[in-house]
């Protein structure tokens, strides 16, 4: 606790909702993440080495290392779940067509709010004003797609096939194609803001980069509102959490890291790198 324990700005940061700190004093720099070369036989959390100006730095996934999911994990599986919806509508239009060719019932959603798609897009939200915007223009072509199924079945059924087809092929050159443009707009959004933060640390003349979300600010937090993590939630897996800070603005919790445990827990992968450096 004698980290924490006189007034001293911190460095506050977040990995998905909640926010951390680390004491300004020990952070030399915050660059946005550089190529990391993965290092075989390490822990998960390990990423690899950095360059960073000559110098080989370790970087730890602080994300895993606090036992959350990493940032490259859930940018993959969300780019994976707009595969998989891209190709559902894709499967949707055909097998319209074919239910028209082959005079049978169409059983797929009608209503743009139960597909896969629609129940996903209702219900997500996200912080990154880009891709919400680009998230929003997926609305009108989506209702459009389903919204033909209804007209495309009368359509059918009053044996006006011509018009049924040319619907279906319209829906494709238009709508369709507007959904596949928004589909790969939106995945490229998601590898791009997929961009760590690299604070690198130092601690008794080691270095080390830690991976975050982003970064919000430097600030201090009065000793007055710094408590000790409570003795029922700590744990090993958490024992570089050394305390908790109470925000001044807005008395939100910012989780204290120590930094001395943080590298030290990692001192053999520290040393093993200044060794290839030599």
């Amino acid at each position: 606790m004698s980290e924490i324990s006189i007034d001293m700005p911190w460095v506050i940061f977040h990995l998905l909702d909640e926010q951390f700190a680390v004491s300004a004093n020990h952070v030399r720099e915050m660059v946005a993440m550089p190529k990391v070369v993965t290092v075989p036989k390490t822990p998960n959390y390990v990423k690899g080495v950095i360059n960073l100006r000559g110098q080989v730095i370790p970087v730890i996934d602080l994300r895993l290392k606090m036992g959350m999911t990493s940032m490259t994990e859930e940018a993959d599986a969300l780019v994976q779940l707009l595969d998989q919806r891209e190709q559902d509508h894709k499967n949707w239009i055909a097998d319209l067509e074919s239910s028209v060719r082959e005079r049978r019932e169409f059983k797929l959603a009608t209503d743009p709010h139960k597909c896969a798609f629609g129940k996903w897009y209702d219900n997500f939200d996200t912080d990154n004003r880009i891709l919400a915007g680009c998230l929003a223009k997926f609305d009108a072509p989506h209702k459009k797609i389903h919204a033909i199924a209804i007209k495309v079945k009368k359509m059918e059924e009053e044996k006006d096939f011509d018009s049924a087809y040319e619907m279906i092929n319209q829906t494709k050159v238009g709508e369709l194609a507007e959904m596949i443009r928004l589909f790969a707009e939106a995945r490229s959004l998601l590898r791009e803001s997929n961009r760590e933060i690299a604070l690198v640390i130092e601690w008794s003349e080691r270095t080390m980069a830690v991976g975050v979300d982003s970064v919000e600010t430097v600030e201090k937090l009065s000793e007055s509102h710094i408590d000790e993590i409570p003795a029922m939630v700590s744990t090993l897996d958490n024992e570089c959490v050394s305390g908790i800070g109470k925000r001044d603005k807005d008395e939100e919790l910012v989780q204290l890291l120590d930094v001395g445990k943080l590298i030290d827990q990692e001192k053999e992968l520290t040393i093993e790198t200044h060794k290839d450096e030599e």
